[in-house]
């Protein structure tokens, strides 16, 4: 096959991270709540400089292709990674390319895709969010080696594929402030950042156990969709799947009525399970999911599961039946024996609020 041209444009690429950063062609340049987006970057802060996601997207997609032996049947536009040592892979699984079977002839010019594609940069296995984080608070960390592409391949009516692609580079800029987080702008990128609500204090002294509880827990919270997402930090062994009665719950009383409605919870023999103790109107285990990579959990619950965003929130977890560390009004205590194990006496207040998107349109 003999090829001649292949070209792929596009009229706005983007990228963003909690804290993280976009870019867009041009020298087109957005304000968006606390984050500039520009050619470039986009820079925004978190509370404590971690990160969630790096949400990209490209819209406004246009190729072409020219000089083709045989004519084209069809064109598949996927948009992929590139981590620093040059690997690229698809992210954004389906959300993440895009077929178009109308498509035809030796040569045709500015076909638009029509189609917006998303992904998440941290998806590909060779990047991690330790990489773009900041633990410093009041300090900023600045990376530039993430590359965004868009690769097309057209396919002929002889089975023959012809690729092309179009690389940008993106640069984040994690600013660490200690101080809530905003999510940001449909014209580059998203901003998607966690509220951090509690970690476990050194208990060790007053309750005699062996192990140091201080930070061991660590617990995070945000909106997503439809969801309320709490992502726990958890260290071994509290953690450990092969160890002796490893667990951790979170508890919710969410019309704060002074009894728990409903656990989420995770433990080395069950795995994610829920509770509910069918007070109020709470008639039904709660709708949830839950992920568990390493030290990190993630559980997502409903929206729907929550009266507003102001709850009562307690978190704890043990292993080997005895050991306890805690996030909760007490720091000794979670669950406290009053009315019968059901008080949620030791629950700390939490605020999870829906954070505004704002919009640009140029």
């Amino acid at each position: 096959m003999n090829r001649r041209k292949f070209m792929i444009g596009t009229g706005s690429i983007g990228a963003a991270a909690i804290g993280g950063a976009v870019l867009m062609p041009g020298s087109a340049v957005a304000e968006v709540g606390d984050h500039t987006f520009s050619a470039e970057t986009i820079e925004g802060t978190s509370d404590d400089g971690s990160i969630d996601k790096i949400k990209v997207w490209a819209d406004n997609i246009e190729f072409s292709y020219e000089g083709l032996n045989d004519p084209a049947v069809e064109a598949t536009v996927e948009l992929q990674a590139i981590d620093p040592d040059g690997n690229a892979e698809a992210i954004g699984g389906e959300d993440g390319r895009h077929t178009i079977a109308s498509i035809g002839g030796q040569s045709q010019n500015n076909v638009s895709l029509d189609e917006t594609l998303e992904g998440d940069v941290l998806e590909h296995s060779g990047i991690s969010a330790d990489h773009f984080e900041e633990d410093n608070n009041g300090e900023s960390n600045t990376t530039e080696d993430v590359d965004l592409r868009l690769e097309v391949t057209v396919t002929t009516n002889a089975d023959d594929n012809v690729v092309g692609n179009t690389d940008a580079d993106l640069e984040v800029i994690m600013n660490n402030l200690h101080q809530d987080a905003n999510t940001g702008g449909d014209a580059s990128g998203e901003v998607v950042s966690s509220e951090f609500i509690g970690t476990s204090p050194n208990n060790e002294s007053e309750n005699g156990n062996d192990a140091d509880q201080e930070g061991v827990l660590s617990v995070y919270g945000r909106h997503d969709e439809g969801e309320r997402v709490f992502t726990v930090e958890l260290e071994e062994p509290w953690s450990d799947e092969d160890e002796n009665e490893a667990n951790l719950g979170l508890g919710f009383d969410v019309d704060q009525g002074g009894t728990w409605d409903f656990q989420v919870n995770w433990s080395s023999e069950e795995g994610f399970f829920s509770e509910n103790e069918e007070r109020d109107d709470f008639d039904e285990v709660p709708e949830f999911d839950g992920t568990k990579d390493g030290e990190t959990l993630v559980f997502y619950v409903d929206e729907d599961e929550f009266d507003g965003d102001t709850f009562d929130f307690v978190a704890n977890s043990s292993y080997g039946g005895s050991t306890h560390a805690n996030v909760s009004a007490d720091g000794e205590n979670a669950w406290s024996e009053e009315k019968d194990w059901t008080s949620s006496e030791y629950f700390i207040t939490v605020d999870v609020s829906e954070t505004e998107v704002d919009e640009y349109d140029g």
